[in-house]
């Protein structure tokens, strides 16, 4: 007769303790002492349980919430899970895709051992994510002093650094073409570009746009309103591709007429005719930095009484054909 396979229950029956508490102290997880943590493993050899498998593959669940998104940061988002991905398998934890709705839809799974807020406004999750008492990290920006870990970008950076660049090409007027002003990335990236320009006393204007209803109408009133800079900053690399496109029906010549630049540096930058100069930020990593978050806080004591991080990786300028010498005149329109 086959031998009765062991189950978490029985352990807890045999030990006289929670199933529950069987379950976090095999996995590793928080919560359970050390006594009763090597008593649940010294039970489970005596039982027979797959002490060493159910250690190595089954740490915890790590959420990874996200939310419907625009096609332009479909890359992105997917770049970043799969890093997520790759360094929770690292430690033996999963990682799962779920909708953002999942935090409203009831009660946390016991397997959960922390949440991953992939979603381009943090706040709007943060406040529920943090009454799971799970450990939270978010992509981008946490609430002003919010006890949350946090991974961005240093966008003020990647903006100075444009300006810096743009000018030693004799670059004076920049121009930051973005869609969505609540983003604070792009708010960083803007400030950052001002700053730069300050340095070599050039001007900066802020042209703003509806996504959804498209670049050209704004870019032509901005034209016909004098607005000329000899270098234009785009917010995404999918916006820069547009920009490229818009020019090029007006007969204006990048970058002969105009520099453009771009963000991100997507499979896009690197397809559009010209090439697009861009800012390459590490999508990947960005994902593993996440998950190591919830990794320390869950297997670490000493690191769960750390004060919330924030976690900021540094990006790489990407020079290609889409960028050169400021020039002498003035676009023309055609």
């Amino acid at each position: 007769m086959a031998r009765k396979r062991v189950t978490l229950q029985d352990l807890a029956d045999a030990l006289g303790i929670s199933k529950f508490s069987v379950s976090r102290a095999l996995s590793g997880k928080p919560g359970v002492g050390e006594g009763t943590r090597r008593r649940v493993e010294d039970a489970a050899r005596e039982m027979g349980y797959p002490l060493v498998t159910e250690q190595a593959q089954n740490r915890g669940q790590i959420w990874f919430l996200r939310q419907e998104i625009d096609r332009v940061s479909t890359e992105l988002w997917s770049n970043i899970l799969l890093g997520a991905e790759q360094e929770a398998e690292a430690y033996g934890f999963t990682v799962i895709p779920k909708q953002a709705h999942s935090l409203f839809d009831g009660p946390i799974d016991e397997a959960v051992v922390g949440l991953i807020l992939a979603v381009p406004y943090p706040e709007e999750l943060s406040g529920i994510a943090s009454q799971s008492n799970l450990p939270v990290v978010c992509s981008g920006y946490a609430a002003p002093l919010e006890h949350i870990d946090q991974v961005s970008g240093t966008d003020w950076e990647a903006g100075i650094t444009i300006a810096r660049y743009l000018a030693t090409l004799g670059h004076r007027k920049f121009a930051f073409v973005h869609g969505d002003a609540r983003l604070l990335g792009r708010a960083e990236r803007f400030r950052g570009l001002c700053d730069g320009a300050k340095e070599f006393d050039g001007t900066v204007d802020d042209l703003v746009f509806d996504e959804q209803a498209g670049l050209r109408k704004p870019l032509l009133d901005y034209m016909d309103a004098g607005g000329k800079p000899s270098a234009l900053f785009c917010a995404h690399d999918g916006i820069a591709v547009s920009v490229i496109s818009e020019l090029a029906l007006l007969g204006i010549r990048v970058p002969e007429d105009v520099s453009v630049v771009g963000f991100n540096d997507f499979i896009s930058a690197s397809q559009v005719a010209p090439r697009l100069t861009t800012i390459r930020t590490p999508h990947v990593e960005w994902g593993a930095a996440m998950t190591r978050c919830i990794v320390d806080r869950v297997s670490n004591p000493r690191f769960r009484a750390v004060p919330p991080l924030r976690i900021n990786l540094v990006p790489e300028l990407i020079i290609r054909e889409s960028t050169g010498p400021a020039s002498l005149l003035p676009w023309q329109r055609k």
